[in-house]
């Protein structure tokens, strides 16, 4: 029996305008857009101005809030309700909170390649 086992990540519990809110991994469906999301907001970052922020909510606001649906245990109501800055900050937190998911499975992957390797050797 193979000693290989798949990490799951678990929800990470966050408080939004008093409300607890679960961050949930990003499942491959919907992987390119969260990818292109995630990309948008470091530009956004890495250029922060009054400019950059309208052109990012001019361009990314449906696509931020369709990631902010399957990411998180918020409705659609709720999610129009949001401020804006705060829906920002939400998707950092998913893509902080992701980019740990994948941070944590990244060893057993690499563990199970070179497992892979050695043993075809």
């Amino acid at each position: 029996m193979s000693e290989l086992s798949i990490l799951f990540p678990e929800p990470v519990t966050v408080e939004v305008m008093g409300r607890d809110v679960q961050i949930l991994p990003v499942k491959l469906r919907h992987f390119e857009r969260y990818g292109k999301c995630a990309a948008a907001l470091v530009e956004l970052f890495s250029k922060a101005g009054v400019q950059q922020i309208n052109h990012y909510a001019e361009k990314h606001s449906a696509e931020l809030r369709e990631i902010l649906r399957v990411t998180t245990t918020l409705n659609r109501w709720q999610l129009w309700r949001l401020p804006a800055t705060v829906s920002v900050q939400l998707l950092v937190e998913v893509v902080r909170v992701n980019s740990s998911f994948f941070g944590e499975a990244l060893p057993a992957m690499v563990r199970a390649l070179n497992g892979a390797q050695s043993s075809s050797d």
